[in-house]
């Protein structure tokens, strides 16, 4: 098995998901004796949310790559960013990486591609959905992406930072976010939806929605896991 080293604090609560969900695969997986090694390079958010605010998006990768270093120093042979916005400066990292790092983008274009699901409603933060980190990868799957209006994104992004990035769950807040994705399984008719915001699965469940949830931080996590045991 593979040391497991995550970019964590992006935000904090989505950080104890990963761990947390990490721990359970290898548990509940009966060929394997023991717990994970992980080791977590923790961020300063804030640090990260200003650059982006700003487009400064060198900055973030320069982040990125630091963080990434921190891991591979610590002994991580296999590496993860705990967030989605982050993975729009992937093109910028990829080919300075100092350790294998397995991005959510593949993790969940993999999984569309499994389901074989043909609309897909996209949900995530301002910053990613502007940036059409999984527009191309989704139609490259056959599937059909569906992307919120400019002033629904502001919406999501206001319902996402910064109660619940930092875990907290208003019911106020649930309540027009779940109005919002019905707005648009009438209009669009997407068969599934996409919490592409590692934040969206604290609120968003399955049982709030009558289609299928794409999970990416459950996801991602799955993915991480099958890595660092092959």
């Amino acid at each position: 098995m593979r040391k497991i080293g995550l970019v964590g604090g992006l935000g904090p609560a989505s950080t104890v998901e990963y761990y947390m969900g990490l721990n359970e695969l290898f548990l509940n997986d009966p060929s394997i004796t023991g717990y994970p090694e992980i080791v977590i390079d923790s961020v300063d958010m804030l640090r990260y949310t200003d650059a982006l605010i700003s487009k400064d998006y060198d900055t973030v990768a320069e982040y990125l790559l630091e963080n990434l270093c921190n891991l591979k120093a610590a002994g991580a042979q296999i590496a993860a960013i705990t967030a989605n916005t982050e993975h729009i400066v992937w093109d910028r990292i990829c080919g300075r990486l100092s350790l294998p790092t397995i991005s959510v983008v593949d993790a969940v274009t993999e999984e569309i591609r499994k389901n074989q699901y043909k609309k897909v409603l996209v949900l995530a933060t301002e910053w990613t959905l502007s940036s059409g980190l999984f527009e191309k990868p989704i139609s490259q799957t056959g599937a059909i992406p569906v992307i919120p209006s400019c002033a629904d994104q502001k919406i999501i992004g206001s319902l996402i930072y910064p109660n619940l990035e930092n875990g907290i769950v208003l019911s106020e807040d649930k309540a027009k976010m779940i109005a919002l994705i019905k707005k648009y399984i009438a209009s669009e008719h997407p068969d599934s939806i996409l919490l592409g915001c590692t934040e969206l699965p604290l609120m968003i469940k399955e049982d709030d929605i009558e289609l299928p949830l794409i999970n990416s931080t459950q996801v991602h996590i799955k993915k991480i896991f099958q890595e660092s045991i092959s």
